[in-house]
């Protein structure tokens, strides 16, 4: 059979005559190569109905994206080196020596509140150790696809681009997972059947066909907040694969030092820790639902701070502080019950430190 009498066969055909004849290759003019070559001699063999010459077995070297004969081409991509300066400084909280620790027996969960450090805390890790990190967040409804990888097709042929988190498992870097209990189930299904054994070998997925086993030296980290709108319980088989840390919120001298370390203004300081300690605390006592996260304050120092530099201001301004910190947080609140239960305790919050300063 011919070159071009090849070429006018589906690639599906191609694919089972590639299959029956053990050639080590998905793509279609490796495959149109091969059959083109070796179809010149030999007794007759039936394709489609036609009588065509038989080839012999010829060998063909695999590539390296190609495990078996009849899946696709996959294509790893690298998983990056870990960075911290990602979310800007960090400091060490007093739970850092058992998430190192965790890591070396297993995968972990990090539980608790908003802009507690949890996401940083594992890219300090991850760089203190030279590993690598795939970063996924699931506030979008994270879907197995987004762990697995999708095809694509390139250059007449499909090709399969696995994702990060796939990778990671595969070389053995880390993974980390934000918000995991946002995630949709099939995706919890597939992490939940690849972290059953850490350290250790036998854990395998699938990839576009193909059985990839898991490193042993894989880490997946999951960060999650159980009291989010939008979230899911989390299957308590899954949990029971991670050691699960509660990372309690960051308040009164810790949450100073952070604003310090962040280049947060001295003159806005008092203020953003007593309110979010205050905050913090209306939620606990169930006075509202709405948890305020230290981001609100660091955005709003960025803010006023741009905001007095096109004006050539060069002194900071507390009562423009004041006022952003707190839209900054309202405008977060969907429910106006939450909005006006907020909006209260933020006033009487200023008048108490107000009357305090006196």
């Amino acid at each position: 059979m011919n070159r071009s009498e090849l070429e006018q066969l589906p690639i599906l055909e191609l694919r089972k005559l590639a299959k029956k004849h053990r050639l080590k290759t998905g793509k279609k003019n490796q495959i149109i190569a091969m059959l083109a070559d070796d179809f010149r001699e030999g007794p007759a063999v039936s394709i489609n109905g036609a009588s065509q010459p038989k080839a012999s077995p010829a060998p063909a070297p695999v590539s390296p994206a190609v495990a078996t004969p009849d899946s696709e081409s996959i294509i790893w991509p690298e998983v990056p080196i870990a960075t911290s300066s990602v979310n800007g400084d960090y400091v060490n909280p007093p739970w850092l020596d058992e998430l190192a620790g965790a890591s070396k027996i297993g995968h972990v969960e990090l539980m608790g509140p908003a802009g507690s450090g949890k996401t940083l805390a594992v890219h300090h890790l991850a760089v203190e150790q030279g590993k690598r990190l795939a970063i996924i967040t699931a506030d979008g409804g994270l879907r197995k696809r987004d762990l697995v990888g999708q095809r694509e097709l390139i250059g007449g042929s499909t090709i399969f681009t696995a994702a990060e988190f796939a990778a990671a498992a595969k070389n053995g870097d880390w993974a980390l997972i934000d918000e995991a209990n946002m995630a949709e189930p099939d995706a919890m299904a597939f992490i939940n059947g690849m972290t059953d054994r850490p350290n250790q070998e036998g854990s395998t997925f699938q990839v576009a066909g193909q059985t990839v086993e898991v490193h042993p030296g894989f880490r997946c980290f999951m960060t999650r907040n159980p009291n989010y709108v939008g979230t899911r319980r989390m299957n308590e088989a899954l949990r029971d694969r991670f050691w699960t840390i509660e990372v309690p919120p960051l308040a009164g001298d810790s949450l100073k030092e952070m604003f310090k370390a962040h280049g947060m203004d001295e003159a806005y300081i008092k203020d953003a820790v007593f309110m979010i300690d205050t905050l913090f605390q209306a939620w606990k006592d169930n006075r509202i639902s709405y948890q305020v996260s230290p981001r609100r304050a660091l955005a709003t120092a960025d803010l006023v701070k741009a905001l007095l530099d096109a004006e050539k201001v060069t002194t900071p301004c507390l009562a423009i502080f004041r006022k952003f910190f707190e839209r900054s947080i309202l405008t977060k609140i969907d429910a106006q019950h939450d909005i006006d239960a907020v909006s209260q305790i933020i006033e009487t919050g200023w008048i108490a430190l107000n009357a305090d300063s006196e």
